[in-house]
């Protein structure tokens, strides 16, 4: 996690500080902290770190703080010193090859690395990240599941409520059709109804959803969390749409009952 070397790499940004600018007459040991590890430290720009590096203790000022963008295959160190610390310190170089081949043409690679040079350590990031995938993919079928059980459990109480009222429902539209209102209008209001339930319905959801991934993002897997308002919207739209449809389907046929009828029963 600690190298040197005289520029910044394309994955990083500097958010405090200053780069150095001259890597001649160095009069102190100076290092550039990633910025996780700055707030996990608690230092800040011109606070002083001391390193144990094979028994030797180097005093080095902290001279930036820097952001790293993970998301590319370039090498990711925390700590960055000065050139004309650690030149003299025992070093591994690091190298990453990004090569998109099947199992069979990366494993040939390897032998033939390892055959030219035994001394190379090789670490397969495939494999690794097929691990990483397969994990997250178990992940997202297990919350799919739920996800489907909750929306089904859902629809069942939707229809439950539809059922309990729909006495209520067939007279209001008794008296609606008496007062001279068309089927086509009954079903509007009956449309506009349950897509306002299915509307409000769907700004809960969303609201509950956004705050559990903001929790799981930030508290749980440690990672950056970013708002998907276009997703945000699609899930209000579809619980909007599948409120809408499926009571306005439970409620059909209160449409064509004839008013008398219902009106003398009361």
């Amino acid at each position: 996690a600690i190298t040197y070397r005289p520029n910044l790499d394309e994955n990083e940004t500097i958010i405090a500080g200053e780069w150095w600018k001259e890597i001649e007459n160095q009069t102190e040991a100076e290092v550039s902290v990633e910025e996780d590890m700055s707030g996990r430290l608690n230092v800040a720009v011109g606070d002083w770190l001391t390193f144990d590096i094979s028994g030797r203790k180097i005093n080095a000022r902290v001279a930036n703080i820097r952001k790293l963008d993970l998301r590319n295959t370039r090498t990711a160190f925390v700590f960055v010193f000065r050139p004309g610390t650690l030149e003299k310190a025992p070093q591994t170089f690091v190298a990453t090859v990004l090569k998109k081949l099947p199992e069979t043409e990366r494993a040939r690679l390897q032998r033939n690395i390892i055959d030219e040079f035994p001394n190379v350590q090789i670490f397969d990031v495939a494999d690794i990240v097929a691990a990483v995938q397969k994990l997250v993919n178990n992940f997202v079928l297990a919350i799919s599941f739920v996800g489907s059980f909750v929306i089904l459990s859902g629809m069942l109480i939707l229809i439950g409520s539809i059922a309990l009222t729909k006495s209520q429902r067939i007279y209001e539209n008794a008296v609606l059709k008496t007062l001279g209102a068309k089927r086509p209008t009954l079903a509007a209001i009956l449309l506009a109804e349950y897509g306002i339930l299915g509307v409000l319905a769907g700004i809960i959801g969303a609201g509950f959803a956004t705050l559990l991934s903001f929790v799981a993002s930030k508290y749980v897997f440690l990672i950056d969390w970013e708002f998907d308002t276009s997703l945000t919207m699609l899930g209000v739209l579809i619980t909007a749409s599948l409120v809408m449809l499926v009571g306005a389907a439970a409620s059909f046929d209160v449409l064509f009952r004839k008013p008398l009828a219902i009106l003398r029963s009361q």
